[in-house]
């Protein structure tokens, strides 16, 4: 069992999504300090449209995708793909102000041992940049070798 190091805590980062799907990295050791040894523990993933933008001057329905992973995808990549922690697909209805989303985080591996994660996005809206926020709960852990072992199985899909 992993030794907790920390606190729960959260992570908010600002993205601006536009039409050309891109991977931005993300430096966890921007936001948090992760000794060696140590891994974040993730608990929850949140991305919603900033309440600065407006869906109603948009004019037109706007489809945004997101994956977080924790290797460099260059392209979206199935959530059963082990490298998906977590996916969302939001639609915003523009004529009747609804927003509707699927999403879906993967806690089975929710140990990140690497120091830098990666979010792919993109959006439908032509000519803009959209404002998102990505709020990551967890907090730091020190790992257990039977943690390792499990993330290891996990990763290479021999669970049983």
């Amino acid at each position: 069992m992993a030794k907790a190091q920390t606190k729960d805590f959260e992570i908010m980062i600002e993205i601006g999504a536009t039409t050309t799907a891109s991977t931005t990295p993300l430096d966890m050791t921007d936001y948090v300090d992760i000794a060696d040894n140590e891994a974040f523990e993730v608990h929850a993933v949140d991305l919603v449209l900033d309440p600065t933008e407006s869906i109603a001057s948009f004019g037109a329905d706007v489809e945004a995708r997101f994956q977080l992973a924790d290797s460099n995808i260059q392209a979206f990549v199935s959530h059963s793909d082990r490298t998906s922690l977590y996916v969302t697909r939001q639609l915003l209805d523009s004529p009747s102000l609804a927003a509707y989303e699927q999403s879906s985080f993967s806690d089975l591996t929710p140990l990140i041992v690497s120091k830098t994660i990666f979010l792919r996005h993109i959006h439908d809206l032509a000519g803009q940049t959209l404002d998102y926020t990505l709020r990551i709960k967890g907090r730091i852990v020190k790992p257990s070798a039977k943690d390792y072992m499990a993330l290891v199985l996990t990763q290479t899909g021999n669970v049983a």
